[in-house]
């Protein structure tokens, strides 16, 4: 179960980064709107339907607000997703705290034993050191906006994308000892545990496709 469990929710992980059923809403077109270098902050706009990529170019979802602009302080990206659809696996921060606001639709959030539903104009706060998740169980898709706090976290999924990409290109999967490694200190580095062995129970009690 542990196994398969961990297959099951890697595999999610980089859906969740690359594009899928899970989406960080990718948008028609990427803008790089730059990076701060220094204080004091500059004014940013990032118009609808743009993003705002690393510097490298790399594009994982739909970064809107990045950590850069803000020298460390606040990072957020919009997410999407679809209907009956699981988000990622379980897990917890040791240092990031998270705010939801969903902008269309409901989102299913659990944080420890409490599951709850967040709908269209609510906001919700995910502490860090508290197991969570979230889930569409809904008929329609739910899109919200994802806040970081006290870490950037958009560079996580960015980092999580950059593996997904190397690895592919050796002709290896996330899953291969190699990919397990790797995102194993990367998790590390950015204070992330997942809970594998909880995600198929999850699936299979609220009937969420992957």
């Amino acid at each position: 179960m542990k196994s398969s469990g961990r297959r099951l929710a890697l595999r999610q992980m980089l859906l969740f980064t690359m594009g899928g059923s899970v989406l960080l809403n990718s948008c028609k077109s990427a803008k790089n709107s730059g990076v701060v270098s220094g204080k004091p902050l500059q004014s940013r706009h990032v118009p609808a339907g743009t993003i705002s990529p690393a510097a490298d170019g790399i594009v994982a979802g739909a970064p809107k607000i990045r950590s850069e602009f803000t020298n460390g302080q606040f990072c957020c990206q919009e997410v999407t997703v679809q209907p009956k659809f699981a988000g990622p696996p379980p897990h917890l921060h040791k240092e990031l705290d998270e705010i939801m606001y969903v902008i269309e639709g409901t989102a299913q959030v659990m944080v420890g034993d409490t599951v709850t539903e967040v709908r269209a104009g609510d906001y919700h706060l995910r502490p860090h050191g508290i197991v969570h998740t979230f889930w569409n169980s809904e008929d329609v898709p739910v899109r919200f906006i994802d806040m970081y706090l006290n870490q950037d976290f958009i560079s996580y999924f960015e980092e999580f994308a950059r593996t997904g990409n190397n690895l592919k290109s050796k002709g290896l999967g996330i899953n291969s000892s190699e990919g397990e490694k790797i995102i194993n200190d990367l998790n590390q580095k950015f204070g992330v545990e997942i809970f594998f062995d909880q995600y198929p129970p999850l699936l299979q009690k609220y009937g969420l496709k992957t």
